[in-house]
């Protein structure tokens, strides 16, 4: 993936948050962090590096914990 093909799905993941309540942009919100964390235990779930595979998972529940905040607002 390019630098123009990032650009563009950034554009439209901002997209979605347009023309959304602040309640909806935070259920929104914490969907993607849930799926953030998903994506940090399927990385971390091919790593061989020990201490790069302890990163991924501690970043994985950061994001669960992001999404936990937002859903306890929305």
């Amino acid at each position: 993936m390019d630098k123009q093909e990032i650009d563009t799905a950034v554009g439209q993941l901002a997209g979605l948050f347009q023309n959304r309540t602040r309640e909806e942009q935070m259920a929104l919100l914490a969907a993607l962090e849930r799926a953030g964390a998903g994506v940090y235990r399927a990385l971390a779930a091919d790593e061989t590096d020990d201490a790069l595979r302890a990163q991924l998972l501690a970043a994985a529940g950061r994001e669960e914990e992001n999404a936990e905040v937002l859903e306890a607002r929305a």
